[in-house]
């Protein structure tokens, strides 16, 4: 039976961190109004806070995302986007987030953390299973280059790789996708020492956020 591979692009984004994004864009909104209202003169810079913390919660909490696609896997993170090829990828892991390993070098994704213990109790009764446990010292983890994967409920398998979490959702995607490219003779072996990972930093909002942080600074000394 041919093996068939999932098509197309999957995108993940944290839903609590997309949640407090719009409860602080509306505290952001209600705080320029009541400026606005207050004031008799109001000033551009008076206005400042409340766009720099509306520009910080969409930077960090509503953008950030995890993109699967037969090409690799991207991570929007806090001004930057990084893409890891397949084959530079050697494994994964998610101990504190959904985390990419490449030769020397690992990258964290911000909109997949690693669940608390309520959360990750919560997502294994929810599969019906015993909350897994982190490995021992010597255990190893999942490593892509031997084709390996965790399974839920063994010693090895962390709390962050369970279903229904973000860190385990996201490298649920990225497992699956890697296995099946492989699978199916579609992946490069052996490159991962000489497959560049992009780093794409998000100038312009970082000169925005030191323009109006500069304006913010300026308007509580003014004030």
């Amino acid at each position: 039976m041919p093996h068939t591979f999932p098509q197309g692009r999957d995108v993940i984004h944290s839903r609590f961190n997309r949640i407090l994004a719009v409860v602080i864009w509306v505290i952001s909104a209600l705080l320029a109004a009541a400026t606005l209202v207050n004031g008799t003169t109001v000033r551009l810079s008076d206005l400042a806070p409340a766009v720099l913390v509306a520009l910080l919660a969409w930077e960090a909490l509503w953008r950030p995302f995890v993109q699967v696609d037969d090409d690799g896997v991207t991570l929007g993170n806090v001004l930057r986007t990084i893409t890891v090829p397949w084959a530079a990828l050697v494994h994964v892991d998610t101990k504190f987030a959904l985390t990419l390993y490449t030769p020397g070098r690992h990258y964290a994704a911000w909109a997949a953390p690693a669940p608390g213990r309520g959360a990750s109790n919560r997502a294994a009764r929810a599969q019906g299973i015993s909350r897994p446990r982190a490995p021992m010292v010597g255990q190893p983890m999942v490593d892509l280059e031997a084709g390996s994967s965790s399974v839920l409920g063994d010693q090895g398998s962390r709390p962050g790789d369970l279903p229904g979490t973000e860190s385990g959702d996201a490298a649920y995607l990225v497992r699956s996708r890697w296995t099946a490219l492989r699978d199916a003779g579609r992946l490069e072996v052996g490159a991962a020492d000489t497959t560049k990972v992009t780093v794409e930093w998000h100038l312009p909002t970082a000169i925005a956020l030191v323009l109006l942080l500069a304006a913010t600074i300026i308007a509580i000394a003014i004030a």
